[in-house]
């Protein structure tokens, strides 16, 4: 069972993160596809099926976020994602867009990080050494 949410959750996160590339590059080419009705709503679904499985997760491997900083940290990372992805496709300037874009991108990068090392540095702790 585990392994099969994992495999699951990572289907999802790799989803995601081609999802958002891509629409950023249509929004950066002021692409109609991005204004399609599918290309509004799947990610929606695909992001809630990537929650439910962390969640499911989390559960299954008995994971808390009060007993792994690791975990609460890529909630906060989450939150501060959404955000900041929310802006890089609303905000009326189109270098607003872009500059949140390629932050969420790199926010997105440290919260796989910080899933593989298991650490809230994530990949920072490389720097460290």
């Amino acid at each position: 069972m585990t392994a099969l949410l994992k495999h699951l959750h990572l289907l999802f996160v790799l989803l995601s993160f081609i999802g958002f590339f891509i629409r950023g590059i249509w929004m950066m080419q002021g692409s109609g596809l991005l204004k399609r009705k599918w290309a509004r709503v799947l990610p929606h679904i695909n992001d809630t099926l990537l929650l439910v499985s962390a969640v499911a997760l989390a559960v299954v491997m008995g994971y808390s976020p009060g007993d792994h900083p690791w975990l609460m940290t890529k909630i906060i990372a989450l939150f501060i994602y959404i955000g900041v992805g929310v802006l890089a496709f609303r905000h009326p300037k189109k270098s607003v867009r872009v500059t949140a874009w390629l932050i969420a991108l790199g926010i997105f990068l440290y919260i796989v990080s910080v899933a593989l090392f298991k650490h809230p540095l994530g990949f920072l702790l490389t720097l460290n050494t």
